[in-house]
């Protein structure tokens, strides 16, 4: 069996889709002979809730977790323990956004505002190195510092990397208004964590070709595209939420607006009147605080729930539990929710912006109703016809859904690392990793 290192700012019991990845790898690794050893922070990222149960699929993981002080807290205002009870209370489950602009301290971090892991990580991953015997790493992103932790570990201990995004780095929807010369910097950095990798493993292929294009084809390793995807044992015995008759369910952080939706419904309940007071929205999560007024401006006839964090199992009860489950495309991202929605196999309505990945992943399934952001009357048709009908039925996942499952997943990672391995044994530990054609 193998030995792999899994660098990843935020691990179990963080329940927080930033940890998710991270902990089902090391939950289904080893079925595919792959023993983890899990290199993350001493507390998770500031603002992210924890659930203790998560920890127990992962229980015999070994765990190296370093100290990881965070910039945020000088400038992200006063932490949620600090606030009053009031405070709190008023504005349940929001979450702000980050201010970007070039004055901003964020805009002057490179590579990001938890680059202060760094030496506490690389210290703490060589000292154990001592007595672990890795064969190679996988640094999941983002945050892009624990590719950093990854590159310098590999480097000292001549082992290949794998450099897994979940996000873009330079490309990032929230990407800080860096001075020039400081963003140029940043982008060859970045080019340098990439070029250097034995694999990168990305959930959309755009969101790392534009550093790939400023790399020399020769130079390039091989791309591996790999989505997020959904835990068949998270869903084990869950029963559905009971909500009430026609309700709408979005979990995780809201950060669109919701007026297309809105505007959606009320072409509904202006072609079908009965609906008026019959309609909940139910939002499982953060808010972005940029958004929070217009969740609370909903039509007339309209309840909106407000539900705060909540663990995984209790996010899938209210997924089951839904007459329609809310998607919004952010930007070409497809949220990793999408994956579970599937799983959950419950009516879909997707508003889409670029339709890339999620178009793909969802047009094939007779239960999802895509749309644009702007086509607000079609929404509304289907609103009403889906609210006006008998309350959908619980089916059985298609076998196309099988391919997200997390297993499926961590046996994929599996053969990536194994086929680096291979190359690594038959170049040699000091020469370049790259390994056969990558898959899609």
């Amino acid at each position: 069996m193998g030995n792999v290192l899994i660098v990843t700012r935020n691990f179990a019991p963080t329940s927080h889709v930033s940890a998710e990845r991270a902990t089902k790898l090391a939950k289904y690794l080893p079925e595919f002979g792959w023993r983890p050893t899990v290199l993350t922070g001493t507390r998770p990222t500031f603002g992210l809730p924890e659930d203790p149960e998560l920890l127990v699929p992962v229980a015999g993981v070994e765990l190296i977790r370093a100290p990881a002080p965070e910039f945020s807290l000088f400038y992200s205002g006063r932490p949620r323990r600090w606030r009053t009870a009031r405070a709190q209370r008023d504005a349940p489950a929001q979450r702000g956004a980050p201010r970007r602009g070039a004055l901003h301290p964020k805009a002057w971090l490179v590579p990001d505002s938890q680059v202060l892991w760094y030496p506490f990580a690389v210290r703490a991953a060589l000292r154990s190195a001592r007595a672990d015997r890795w064969d190679a790493i996988i640094a999941t992103s983002f945050p892009p510092t624990a590719i950093l932790i990854a590159h310098t570990v590999a480097a000292r201990l001549r082992l290949p990397y794998v450099a897994d995004f979940r996000d873009s780095w330079t490309a990032f929807h929230h990407a800080p208004q860096r001075p020039a010369r400081l963003a140029e910097l940043e982008r060859r950095l970045e080019e340098r964590m990439i070029r250097d990798a034995a694999a990168v493993v990305a959930v959309d292929s755009r969101i790392v070709e534009g550093a790939l294009a400023r790399i020399a084809p020769v130079d390039r390793p091989p791309l591996h595209v790999i989505q997020n995807g959904y835990d068949e044992d998270d869903f084990l015995g869950v029963l559905p939420a009971r909500l009430p008759r026609f309700s709408i369910v979005h979990t995780g952080q809201l950060r669109r607006s919701p007026l297309p939706l809105w505007e959606a419904l009320r072409h509904a309940m202006r072609e079908r009147p009965e609906l008026k007071e019959h309609v909940h929205l139910w939002q499982v999560g953060f808010v972005e605080a940029g958004v929070a007024r217009e969740l609370n401006a909903a039509p007339a006839g309209v309840t909106v729930h407000h539900v705060p964090p909540v663990p995984q199992r209790a996010a899938i009860a209210f997924m089951l539990g839904a007459d329609l489950l809310l998607l919004e495309e952010y930007g070409s991202i497809m949220p990793s929710k999408t994956l579970q929605y599937l799983r959950a196999s419950r009516p879909i309505l997707a508003f889409l912006e670029q339709g890339g990945v999620m178009r793909r992943v969802l047009e094939p399934v007779p239960q999802a109703h895509l749309v644009g952001r702007d086509e607000t009357a079609r929404a509304g048709r289907l609103l009403a016809e889906l609210a006006g009908a008998p309350r959908a039925q619980a089916v059985e996942p298609a076998e196309s859904v099988a391919a997200y499952s997390r297993r499926e997943i961590a046996r994929r990672f599996a053969a990536v690392l194994d086929a680096i391995c291979r190359e690594r044994e038959s170049r040699g530990a000091g020469g370049r990793v790259a390994i056969g054609p990558a898959s899609e």
